[in-house]
């Protein structure tokens, strides 16, 4: 296993080890790194905030091996709570924390998916932090939130099999775009009129990106009825489906 995985970088630390390791040039991570930025560049990619991380390299970057995927995992997404738990919230709403994974020879998006809510399930599982007080253990709770270390996340899940959520393709690997729950109650609180405009505009340049079809799960956290794990992966025909989640809660 290369030093490079499971390892929490901001982009400018992570081209300086690169440029002293020759090898690392023509590795997956990079060829990985360059897709997803290629994508998430553009003009008319959906995320404004996304596109803001990237073009001004302020996200922080997670190399997930095959071999060693569940503690690479674990590792990084240590490292990055940390990190952010030192950071003020401004500073904080420019630095997700974007996560590559190594393991991308799947025959189908669905296992693209059972995949990654495995890796979710193995984060859970081996969380050493306690469960926050005020996220409800409940899945369907409207207020339930994936948490890690007693931080509550937002997990964004992409996949390079996506075709009609293009929005969801960030490349030629799974991609998990990660960020502190408490990010989105900053910039688009559900009940602000800014963050009611922001998010009606994130979501119609997602329905133009993805040429008209939009997502029916996506939704305010919060709000009755709108539950945040139909919205880390999002369904179209070839996935997994909503109904058989595979993410257990399992508090000790």
């Amino acid at each position: 296993m290369l030093a490079i995985h499971g390892r929490c970088f901001n982009k400018l630390d992570l081209l300086e080890y690169v440029e002293a390791c020759e090898s690392l040039k023509r590795a997956w991570m990079m060829m990985a790194l360059n897709a997803f930025e290629s994508i998430v560049s553009q003009d008319d990619f959906p995320c404004l905030f996304g596109k803001k991380a990237v073009n001004s390299s302020s996200a922080e970057l997670l190399f997930v091996s095959k071999a060693s995927d569940v503690a690479d995992f674990i590792s990084g997404l240590t490292s990055y709570v940390e990190k952010a738990e030192s950071w003020s919230l401004k500073y904080r709403i420019g630095k997700p924390l974007i996560v590559l994974f190594e393991m991308n020879d799947f025959g189908s998006l669905e296992f693209e998916q059972l995949y990654a809510w495995n890796l979710l399930q193995q984060l859970h599982d081996h969380d050493p932090g306690p469960w926050p007080e005020a996220i409800p253990a409940d899945l369907h709770s409207e207020h339930w939130s994936f948490s890690f270390l007693g931080m509550p996340l937002f997990i964004n899940m992409s996949f390079p099999k996506h075709r009609l959520m293009k929005s969801r393709n960030l490349g030629s690997h799974i991609v998990f775009v990660i960020n502190p729950r408490e990010n989105f109650d900053y910039v688009a609180a559900g009940n602000s009129v800014s963050g009611q405009r922001i998010r009606a505009r994130i979501r119609s340049r997602s329905e133009a990106y993805n040429q008209g079809i939009k997502s029916q799960t996506l939704g305010v956290f919060g709000e009755r009825g709108s539950l945040e794990i139909k919205q880390y992966q999002l369904e179209e025909p070839g996935s997994l489906s909503h109904e058989r989640c595979p993410f257990r809660m399992s508090l000790k």
